[in-house]
């Protein structure tokens, strides 16, 4: 059964603002930096990447409570925007990294990295070589499609 779109919404709405997963009210969730290619999938689990560890790559702590969520008019998909932290999703490597180090993309993970609640590949893999290279996200979303059941 294909749910109506009443119903269909809802699911972005009471996600947005659940205290048990993308909503903590307190201890923030994480976005954190991915260091080894990897196929996103539901499957996934935090032991199945690897993170980042150059100097200033530590995870970023996402805005509390309930987040944002709207729909893109382009798909009708509906979109939860991750509440950004202080100065944005920003990455910037403070120590010359040993080797370098390449970012394909970033997690969306529960308080200090405990369980893993969504991937996103970069569009293109950044290199980190240097004191100054950065990592810029503009947002980080989740997108519950049209059709999401059936």
């Amino acid at each position: 059964m294909l749910p109506v779109k009443t119903v269909r919404l809802q699911l972005g709405e009471l996600l947005a603002a659940d205290a048990t997963t993308l909503a903590p009210p307190v201890n923030a969730n994480e976005v954190a930096l991915i260091a080894a290619d990897f196929t996103p999938t539901e499957d996934l689990v935090i032991g199945d990447l690897t993170l980042a560890t150059f100097t200033g790559s530590t995870p970023k702590n996402a805005g509390v409570g309930t987040q944002g969520v709207g729909n893109d008019p382009a798909t009708g998909n509906q979109v939860i925007t991750i509440l950004d932290p202080a100065g944005g999703w920003r990455w910037e490597c403070t120590v010359a990294p040993g080797a370098p180090e390449t970012i394909f993309g970033i997690a969306l993970t529960t308080d200090t990295g405990a369980a893993l609640l969504g991937t996103q590949k970069l569009p293109t893999p950044i290199v980190i070589v240097a004191v100054g290279d950065q990592v810029l996200v503009g947002s980080v979303t989740m997108t519950i499609n049209v059709a999401p059941i059936s």
